[in-house]
């Protein structure tokens, strides 16, 4: 018989040791889901408006048109641009625009007309639509065999014809393609924090829509 209730004993003890264990764990905090859900979902969208934030640019009032030659003057530089016109690249094989994106083509011709030879590179263009968002060149884009890019040396009286391709969301409106022909010269002004009277770093903006 004490045996008996020695064992009851013991199983009324270990019942109400788990019973304990079980009501503390229900009390632990749980996790607040809400709560991060709601802050990832809050810096998701930082992250998007600052991606599409428009950035600060000082346009000229001139605005250009297609198919018009444009003649850009200015210490050690005489060049004459033209956008000729602009396509749709749906991409080829593996490389293609990211969902949701496409790329434009511009084609344009620039031709030396001055005594010294000019430096063309991807800097020196840019794209901007309605909003002032602006995009630089795809260069993935610009690696395909059908894209040949207008950049690079132009000696004196020579012209180079070529295009160049930007990535932009679908439904993207008005846009215009910027040319700075003393975008290289202008970087290195700006990174030595020194501004130069005769260097104009104004762009050329052509309206392509």
């Amino acid at each position: 018989m004490n045996q008996f209730l020695k064992a009851l004993m013991g199983w009324i003890a270990t019942i109400t040791l788990l019973a304990l264990i079980a009501a503390c764990s229900s009390t632990e905090r749980p996790h607040n889901t809400t709560e991060s859900t709601s802050t990832e979902h809050s810096s998701s969208q930082h992250s998007e408006e600052t991606a599409l934030k428009p950035s600060p640019l000082s346009l000229p009032k001139t605005i250009h048109d297609i198919d018009i030659p444009i003649s850009i003057k200015d210490k050690n530089l005489d060049l004459e641009f033209k956008v000729n016109g602009i396509r749709e690249h749906q991409g080829k094989g593996v490389i293609k625009p990211n969902q949701g994106q496409k790329w434009i083509v511009v084609s344009t011709t620039i031709t030396n007309k001055g005594q010294t030879s000019q430096t063309i590179s991807v800097v020196s263009f840019g794209l901007i639509d309605s909003k002032n968002n602006q995009y630089e060149v795809a260069l993935l884009a610009g690696a395909l065999d059908d894209v040949q890019s207008p950049t690079g040396q132009l000696s004196p009286d020579d012209e180079q014809q070529g295009e160049v391709a930007f990535e932009v969301p679908e439904g993207t409106k008005e846009l215009k393609l910027l040319f700075k022909p003393n975008s290289i010269n202008c970087e290195a002004s700006a990174s030595k924090q020194k501004s130069s009277e005769t260097l104009n770093c104004e762009p050329i903006v052509v309206k392509l829509d």
